[in-house]
C-alpha cells in the first residue's frame, strides 16, 4: 500500500498522528497490549515521516497513549451494556478508531471534529447508517441540534481540552449539563507540571513548535466539581496501575500516577428531574 495521502492539518491537529503511530506500532508488536488493525493500515497510506518520532518518544508516553485508548474502549463497552442504542460522540475524533473496536450494531455515533481534519480523517473510514461525521468546532453549540438521543449519550474527548483555557472547557462542559441531563462525558487531563513535561518530552520531541503545544493543567480532580454542583466524577481512571511494562516504566508511571500527571475522569453530568 503506497503513502500517498498528505497531511495538510493546523498546528494542534497535525499532533493526532502521534497517537495514530502509537497504535499502529503497538498492534504489530509480538504481544501487543492493544490491536488497532484500521491504526495500521492508515499508517501506511499516510504520506508522513513517521520515522522522526522512533527514539525522541519515550515508551512511557506511548504506552499512555494506549493506556488511553484502551480506558475509552472500557468505558464504551460499559455504557453500552446498560444502553445498548446509545449514542456516542467523540469530540476532536481526530484519527481515533474506537468506533471499530466498540460497535455493537445498534449504537448512534458521531465524530466531532474541524474541517481539515475532517476531510484527512474521510480518507480512511467513511460514515454509514449509525455513524456521521459533523464538521465544527466542538465550541460551536449548533452540533447539539444534530445529536439524536434515543436512551443517553456519552461524550468522549481523548487529547482535546488540554489545547484550551480551562475557563472555556468549563463553560463547554456546563453546556453539555444543560442541553444533556443524565449524560457521561470522559476525556483525559493533566496536571500543570504533567503540561509542561508534555510539551517538552513529546511535542517539541515529535517535531512541533510551540503552535501545538498544551495549555490547561488541572491542579486536582476534585476542582471540577466546584463548577457545578450537577456534576459528580464516576470514576478516575490512572493510566499506570498495569503490570507488563518493565520496571523501569513502572516507576516512572507510578510517579506519574501519584502526581496526577496524565489519566482520565468520567464524569456524569446533572441527571434526570
Amino acid at each position: 500500500m503506497s503513502k500517498d495521502i498528505k497531511s495538510s492539518l493546523g498546528d494542534v491537529q497535525k499532533t493526532l498522528l502521534l497517537p495514530l503511530w502509537g497504535r499502529a506500532v503497538e498492534s504489530t508488536k509480538p504481544k501487543p497490549k492493544l490491536v488497532d488493525e484500521t491504526a495500521v493500515q492508515i499508517l501506511k497510506q499516510i504520506d508522513f515521516n513517521f520515522s522522526q518520532f522512533e527514539g525522541k518518544i519515550d515508551d512511557i508516553t506511548q504506552i499512555g497513549w494506549i493506556r488511553r485508548s484502551q480506558i475509552c474502549d472500557q468505558v464504551v463497552k460499559a455504557f453500552l451494556t446498560i444502553y445498548p442504542a446509545g449514542t456516542i460522540v467523540d469530540i476532536g475524533c481526530g484519527l481515533e478508531t474506537i468506533f471499530e473496536r466498540t460497535d455493537n450494531g445498534q449504537l448512534k455515533w458521531y465524530d466531532i471534529d474541524l474541517p481539515d481534519v475532517i476531510a484527512f480523517r474521510s480518507q480512511f473510514v467513511k460514515e454509514n447508517a449509525r455513524r456521521k461525521f459533523i464538521v465544527t468546532s466542538f465550541l460551536d453549540e449548533g452540533w447539539m441540534d444534530l445529536i439524536i438521543v434515543d436512551e443517553n449519550v456519552l461524550f468522549m474527548a481523548a487529547g482535546v481540552f488540554y489545547y484550551f483555557e480551562e475557563e472555556v472547557i468549563k463553560e463547554f462542559i456546563l453546556l453539555l449539563t444543560d442541553r444533556f441531563p443524565n449524560s457521561e462525558i470522559i476525556f483525559d487531563v493533566t496536571s500543570p507540571l504533567g503540561v509542561k513535561m508534555a510539551n517538552k518530552k513529546v511535542v517539541e520531541s515529535a517535531g512541533f513548535d510551540e503552535k501545538s503545544h498544551l495549555v490547561w493543567g488541572l491542579e486536582n480532580e476534585n476542582d471540577i466539581l466546584s463548577w457545578d454542583p450537577r456534576i459528580e466524577i464516576i470514576d478516575t481512571y490512572k493510566y499506570f496501575r498495569i503490570s507488563g511494562i518493565g520496571i523501569r516504566n513502572r516507576l516512572m508511571g507510578m510517579l506519574s500516577d501519584l502526581l496526577g500527571f496524565q489519566y482520565m475522569l468520567h464524569l456524569k453530568l446533572g441527571g434526570l428531574e
